[in-house]
């Protein structure tokens, strides 16, 4: 009962904050009933760090990372710093964002692998951009606390 109730509870929260991605649900969030509210408060938050990162809530957005966070590029990789910075730029507009495709997958009791597909578009310091990968953040309970330890999207093959 309580575990039923903390989903409905994460799910009317996440349909009453309006969202700039559309986040569709997965019927494979999470593979283990255990771990349901767990795998769709990690979903929550995924979908809030790319809102935040939107409207450029760099408090927020930054409260969603552990102190080692890091990204993996296509030039390497980036430190949180870096990769915040970067997520806060001005320059940088989104028109259109679509998260779908959400899976969760326990890999230790205290950490979660969160993948996802993302299908994005707007102007980037005046350049149009179109962005269509595949997403994947670890997630890391610590102090009580899921916080992202790690991101990376790979681009999706052209289709």
């Amino acid at each position: 009962m309580r575990t039923a109730l903390a989903a409905l509870l994460l799910s009317i929260l996440a349909a009453a904050t309006p969202a700039v991605c559309d986040a569709a649900a997965s019927p494979t969030l999470v593979p283990a009933a255990v771990n349901d509210t767990i795998g769709q408060r990690l979903f929550a938050e995924e979908r809030a760090s790319w809102d935040l990162a939107i409207k450029r809530d760099a408090t927020a957005y930054k409260a969603l990372h552990a102190p080692d966070f890091f990204t993996v590029t296509g030039t390497g990789v980036v430190d949180r710093v870096r990769s915040e910075t970067s997520a806060m730029d001005a320059n940088v507009r989104f028109d259109q964002c679509e998260l779908s495709g959400f899976d969760v997958r326990f890999v230790a009791e205290n950490a979660a692998l969160v993948t996802y597909h993302v299908k994005a578009a707007g102007l980037d310091h005046g350049k149009a951009f179109q962005l269509d990968s595949y997403a994947s953040s670890l997630w890391m309970k610590r102090d009580g606390k899921w916080m992202n330890v790690f991101y990376q999207a790979t681009p999706a093959p052209n289709r």
